[in-house]
Parts: C-alpha cells; sequence; structure tokens
C-alpha cells in the first residue's frame, strides 16, 4: 500500500479458490472458463460507466430496458464517485436507479457492450 498499489494479488489464494469452486459449482466454472476462453467468443463482463451529463443518469434500469435493447444482462450498479465498493449493488433490482458517475457491471457480446457504451455518453 505505501507503493501506491490499491490491493494485492496472492496466487496461492487465487488457487486454492479456483479449486474449491471446481468442486463446489463445476458447471459455474466451467461456464466462466468457456466463456472467457473460447476463441470465436466475444462474451464479456464489462463495465460502462455512467457520467453526470449522460442521459442515463437518474434513470432507472427498467427504463433503460438494456436487454431489449442491447441484448445484456444486468449483473451489478455502483456509483464510482465513492471510492469504495460498499455501494456495488449485485443483481439490482429492475427499479434501481442508476447514479451520476455510476457504473454499470453488464454482460454480452462486446460489440453490444461498446453500443451500450456509445448510448450511454450520448
Amino acid at each position: 500500500m505505501r507503493a501506491g498499489a490499491n490491493s494485492t494479488v496472492s496466487p496461492s489464494q487465487i488457487g486454492g479458490l479456483r479449486m474449491a469452486s471446481e468442486v463446489i459449482r463445476p458447471h459455474v466454472v466451467g461456464f466462466l472458463d468457456r466463456m472467457l476462453k473460447e476463441q470465436g467468443s466475444t462474451l464479456r463482463v464489462e463495465e460502462i460507466e455512467v457520467d453526470a451529463s449522460s442521459k442515463w443518469a437518474g434513470t432507472a434500469l427498467h427504463d433503460l430496458n438494456l436487454k431489449g435493447q442491447y441484448n445484456l444482462l444486468i449483473l451489478g450498479l455502483t456509483n464510482r464517485g465513492t471510492g469504495g465498493d460498499s455501494d456495488l449493488i449485485i443483481n439490482p433490482p429492475d427499479d434501481a436507479v442508476v447514479p451520476s458517475q455510476g457504473v454499470i457491471i453488464a454482460m454480452g457480446d462486446m460489440k453490444d457492450i461498446q453500443r451500450a457504451r456509445q448510448a450511454a455518453r450520448a
């Protein structure tokens, strides 16, 4: 932390969590592996930043219709202005409002995520 790092990474801890996950939920691990490693797939979990000037700021997720418009699955919603992840909403309800300086965490094809990013900037 004194050197300017925001967090640390422990390969031993990551490996242990991975092995435990393989045993406890092998289908989930298989899904994530396939999503990330398949050559022809561009399915990713990504961030869509929403600035204060965006028309998305202050809008409820159901009004944005990100599944219908962009084929995106919304996994989380947070406010990057707070600097912490204590305000992270995992699997936010449809009536959750996108904050100014918000970040939408979504899963989808990269071309759809790019289209959503462009719309969020407009």
